[in-house]
């Protein structure tokens, strides 16, 4: 059974790899400077340790093992945004990673303290097709509040520490 994981497609791509953003920093700067901005104000994020791959968060691709259709749809439904943002996605088959450079990132609360790393070969991917419990209630008490919403906050991150070849990854696109 083909299992796909979703990522974004950066607006000014190049190349046909997806690169850590520490390898960014060393093949394009000006671009991850760019990307770096989301980071604002977290920036110990990028040196959070990743147990399994040995390696910081700065090193992995990021992930998702849920169509990101069903993050937008779920913040509109909730009143967070008022359209969906037209955007795309690669959809990366899981076949195509290696699985001794893929774990999967759990964050289920705030704070340091509530998080898990697992193997993605031993996670079982049609299980984590769904929105998290803590991730609505994450969407819920941002309602009315006017602050940003982080679109994946609590959802499950597929960490793979390497680049990924998306040459041949399809293109969905979320609307």
């Amino acid at each position: 059974m083909t299992q796909l994981l979703y990522h974004g497609i950066p607006q000014d791509l190049k190349g046909s790899e997806l690169v850590p953003l520490g390898q960014l920093r060393t093949k394009y700067p000006e671009l991850a400077a760019q990307y770096l901005r989301k980071y604002k104000g977290r920036e110990t994020i990028l040196e959070r340790k990743i147990p399994l791959l040995n390696c910081l968060w700065n090193d992995v691709v990021q992930l998702l093992p849920l169509h990101p259709q069903k993050i937008f749809d779920r913040q509109k439904e909730l009143g967070l945004i008022a359209e969906i943002p037209a955007y795309n996605y690669f959809a990366i088959d899981t076949s195509t990673l290696d699985p001794t450079s893929a774990a999967v990132y759990f964050k289920t609360a705030p704070g340091e303290a509530h998080w898990s790393v697992e193997w993605l070969s031993n996670t079982r991917i049609e299980e984590l097709q769904d929105i998290p419990p803590a991730t609505d209630k994450y969407y819920r008490s941002l309602r009315d509040s006017g602050q940003a919403v982080f679109n994946y906050q609590f959802i499950p991150h597929v960490l793979y520490k390497g680049v990924i070849d998306i040459s041949n990854a399809k293109i969905i696109s979320i609307k």
